[in-house]
C-alpha cells in the first residue's frame, strides 16, 4: 500500500521551525504579546463556596479500586446514557 502526499508539497512544521529559529521574530512577538486573564465578580463568589469533597474523594476511590470497570457497573452506565439518548 503507499500513501501519496495531498497538497502543495509543501512542509509546514519544517517551515515553522524555521520562523522560529530567527531570534528577532521571537523577540517581536514577545514584545507585543499582552495576555491578560479576567475573573469575573460571580466566578470569584463561586470559587469562595466551599464544595462537598466527600463524594469526590469516594468517586477517587472507587477509579482507583477498579470499581468502574465492573461488567456490572458499565452495563448500568450504558442503560444509562441510552435512556438519556431517547429521552425516556
Amino acid at each position: 500500500m503507499t500513501v501519496n502526499r495531498v497538497g502543495s508539497g509543501m512542509l509546514p512544521v519544517a517551515d515553522y521551525v524555521k520562523k522560529g529559529s530567527n531570534s528577532k521574530d521571537t523577540k517581536a512577538a514577545s514584545n507585543i504579546a499582552n495576555d491578560k486573564l479576567e475573573i469575573s465578580n460571580e466566578a470569584k463568589v463561586k470559587s469562595l463556596e466551599i464544595p462537598n469533597t466527600t463524594k469526590l474523594t469516594e468517586v477517587r476511590e472507587r477509579i482507583n479500586s477498579g470499581f468502574y470497570n465492573k461488567d456490572g457497573v458499565i452495563s448500568s452506565v450504558a442503560d444509562a446514557i441510552l435512556k438519556e439518548i431517547r429521552g425516556a
